[in-house]
């Protein structure tokens, strides 16, 4: 179900973003990941911390240097989200990164679970952590996440449990819910220091 804006208007459901993903890579002959990130880009950035920290925890995970796209990715956007930037830049050999046109949409479409989740239990709560100039320490700990992400590549599990809780804080951010962004928070810096043990 779409979440009311303020002002009255109905900003789309995670569900509807991730259909809205999915159309778009269905569409294209050759899809890229532009093609997502224009999508997301378009409906609000905090989807671009959730698609790469849910991506991390799908199968895609086994793929070899994805982890370390993913973590680049989500490090870029936090750190463009905390400038408050309006055109979002990533670099072009990521970009234009093709996805595979018959594997691409069944992976996306794999994401509807966990959007669906969000959708169900997300409320408007503690929504001052969401704005600013509060937000910026959420994005610090994805900032901190997507840099450190790279460095794990080799160690089983642990860049997907970040990427995990990544997802989270995106996804209080998205839905304006605080809770969500907090427990977020709470588990990157558990997650960061059993990484850090585990070094």
């Amino acid at each position: 179900m779409a979440q009311q804006e303020r002002g009255g208007t109905e900003r789309e459901s995670a569900a509807q973003i991730i259909d809205s993903v999915r159309d778009r890579v269905r569409a294209r002959r050759e899809p890229e990941v532009g093609d997502v990130i224009t999508v997301l880009g378009r409906k609000s950035y905090a989807p671009l911390l959730m698609v790469p920290g849910l991506a991390l925890v799908s199968p895609l995970s086994g793929i070899p240097g994805f982890s370390s796209i993913c973590g680049i990715t989500i490090a870029l956007v936090s750190l463009q989200m905390m400038a408050h930037r309006r055109v979002l830049w990533l670099p072009k050999w990521l970009r234009h990164r093709q996805l595979d046109k018959e594997r691409g949409p069944k992976v996306i479409g794999w994401f509807r679970r966990p959007a669906r989740w969000l959708d169900r239990v997300s409320r408007n709560r503690m929504a001052l952590l969401t704005r600013r100039p509060l937000v910026v320490l959420p994005l610090s700990f994805c900032l901190l996440a997507g840099l450190i992400i790279p460095f794990l590549e080799m160690l089983p599990f642990t860049s997907s449990i970040l990427g995990g809780v990544v997802a989270i804080i995106g996804a209080g951010l998205f839905a304006r819910d605080g809770l969500i962004t907090l427990l977020g928070m709470g588990l990157v810096i558990a997650a960061a220091s059993a990484a850090i043990y585990a070094i």
